[in-house]
């Protein structure tokens, strides 16, 4: 297991898709990755330079496709 460095609350990270909390950066042998603090299973960005960047676009949740006000069965 790498150090363990927390994110500071000043930089935006979006929080986990799959728990809700907030990511971690594990350094192993030199390089880093940010990770979900919850479970190893969960996304994690590759290993290398810091890169909250993917971890965001990863983690994003997208608002549900269609009109969800006016719902309408295909015909």
């Amino acid at each position: 297991m790498g150090a363990i460095i927390p994110i500071q609350e000043n930089i935006f990270c979006e929080p986990c898709k799959d728990c809700g909390a907030r990511p971690i950066i594990e350094q192993i042998k030199g390089a880093f990755t940010v990770r979900c603090p919850n479970d190893k299973t969960h996304y994690k960005t590759k290993l290398g330079l810091v890169n909250i960047e993917d971890w965001n676009l990863k983690n994003k949740t997208y608002p549900p496709l269609g009109n969800t006000k006016n719902p309408q069965k295909a015909s």
